[in-house]
Parts: structure tokens; sequence; C-alpha cells
């Protein structure tokens, strides 16, 4: 299902008068493929442990690790729970390590998919990665750190197409004249927004995470997957996809309300403030009107100067 099938999908169950109600909608619709990019969705398919070369090979992919770099030892932090319901709000969406050779830092690869973007994103973004980089040092010991890498898959572009034609993007810490300063920690940017909106100028990327991109995309759109069933990891895609796997009661837990109505608001504010800066307006003005702080208006008004603001 789309996006937008698959919100109406679960208004629909949480509208049920009872649980067997509710199983009896998700039976009508059984053979048709849930949205993947869903948090509940991404978490049953890609932290079982029956799906971990389905997972790996979706991170090899994103990190572009080839040969003896690739992740080989994968396990999960927070796998997937048969009949346990929900997660708690502090867990990224999907966690593994990976141990490598004697001396060698193990692996931590956090995997988070966002929705929706603006300056925030970003702020949120690093507090992701400060949490899960305080929680690898114990009280009282010295701050010896795993590699980190952050995948991020983002359903909203990050820079705009005449800024880069990429959509993969690897972040790290460097100087003014871009030397690598901390090599342990990475963000990576999946932007599938502008993957799929320019799917003509990446017709000819055959690299393997263009090859996920597309698949996922044509399980979303329950359009033919006929070009993909040969490869046996995304034949295992396709069947975990299906809502067949995926009872009433676990679709239900996932909150709507719940930080999705406050970030609502913010992005409906930091949208009316980039208008009014297209506008002309002074970013006083624009901070007054918005009651957003001046500094985060101040941002975005760089932003637009830069370019990075269509």
């Amino acid at each position: 299902m789309t996006r937008d099938k698959f919100a109406i999908f679960l208004k629909t169950l949480r509208e049920a008068k009872d649980e067997q109600n509710a199983e009896a909608i998700v039976k009508a619709h059984e053979h048709e493929n849930v949205y993947i990019y869903n948090d509940l969705c991404l978490k049953k398919i890609f932290a079982s442990e029956k799906n971990i070369a389905l997972t790996t090979d979706l991170i090899n992919a994103s990190l572009n690790l080839v040969g003896d770099d690739r992740i080989k030892n994968p396990q999960l932090v927070n796998p997937f729970i048969p009949g346990e319901l929900g997660r708690r709000n502090t867990e990224p969406d999907l966690m593994i390590v990976n141990d490598r050779e004697k001396d060698v830092p193990r692996d931590r690869i956090s995997i988070e998919v966002q929705h929706e973007g603006g300056e925030m994103y970003k702020n949120r973004v690093m507090l992701y990665i400060s949490r899960i980089t305080s929680n690898m040092v114990r009280k009282n010991e010295p701050p010896v750190l795993e590699n980190l890498n952050l995948i991020s898959f983002q359903l909203f572009n990050t820079y705009p197409w005449k800024v880069s034609k990429n959509y993969r993007h690897t972040v790290q810490l460097r100087n003014q004249e871009h030397k690598l300063y901390f090599d342990k920690q990475t963000v990576t940017i999946v932007e599938i927004k502008k993957f799929l909106d320019h799917a003509k100028d990446f017709a000819g990327d055959n690299c393997r995470l263009a090859q996920w991109l597309r698949a996922i995309d044509t399980l979303n759109r329950e359009a033919d997957f006929s070009e993909f069933a040969t490869d046996p990891i995304f034949k295992v895609l396709q069947e975990e996809a299906k809502l067949c796997n995926f009872s009433a009661r676990y679709l239900m837990t996932e909150d709507p309300v719940i930080s999705n109505e406050a970030m609502a608001v913010y992005y409906k504010q930091e949208k009316i403030a980039t208008n009014l800066l297209k506008k002309g307006c002074s970013p006083e003005f624009v901070a007054c009107n918005t009651e957003l702080p001046l500094s985060f208006v101040n941002e975005i008004k760089k932003a637009l100067d830069q370019g990075m603001i269509e």
C-alpha cells in the first residue's frame, strides 16, 4: 500500500468495534502489501531474527560496503519479538551490532525512517546519535567508542535537486579544510523522494541501494514485481511485506497522536515562516508572527539564500 492508503487502513482498524472485527479487516486485505516505510512494518520485517540476511543486505547496500568491509556478523540489539506489542519511543527503528576481527572496533548501526523534513529533523538526528554514543560508554570508564553508523531513510530531500544530484550522502565531522576529524561516526542520508522523483535520471543506476529503493517502491505501489522476483533477498522481502503476516493487534499499537501532532504544528509554522521570508518579510516579523525562535527563522533565511530550500 502507499503511505496514504496505509494511513486510511490504520484509521479503519482503530475505528473497528473490537479486536475480532479488526482482524476481519486485516483478513480482507491479507494479500496486499503493507507500507514498508511505516515504523511498525519496518520493525517487524527487518528486526526479525529470521530476516537477518535481508537486513544485512540492506545495510551493506546503504553504507556501500563491499568485500571485507561488509557486515558479516550482525546481531539485532532490539529485535522484534512475536507477541510483544509496541516499542519505547526512545528506541531506534532498528539497531544491529557487528563484531569484526580482534582489536577492531565493532560496528553499531542504527536505521531510522523519517517522513517529514525541516530544520528540526537535523536536531533529531544529532539527538539520536548522542543517545547512542553515550550509551556505548559505561560510567567511570574511558570513552572507547565503537564505529557508529546512523542510516536515515528520508521521504523528503535534505539537499534540493539544484544543490545536489546525489540521493545518498555521507556526513562526518570535518574541519574547514574538509579534513576528516573523527572516522568512527557517520550519518548516511538516503533521500528516497529524490530518487523516486528523478527516476529517469537514475535509470542507469544499478547499484544495490538503487535496486532496494526500486523494489520497496514497487511493493508499496502493488506494482508488477517480476523483475525482482528472481533475487532471493527481494523474494523474501515480497513475502514478508504481505499484510497477512501482521496482526491487527500489532498494527493498532501505533500511536497516531503522540509527537505527531506537535511535529505537525511545528512543520506548519515552518512552512508559513518560509513563505513569509520568500515574500520579503523580515526575520523579526516572521518570528513574531509564527512564534518560532528568531535564531531558527534566521537559519531558514540562510538556507533560502543559499538555495538549500526550494
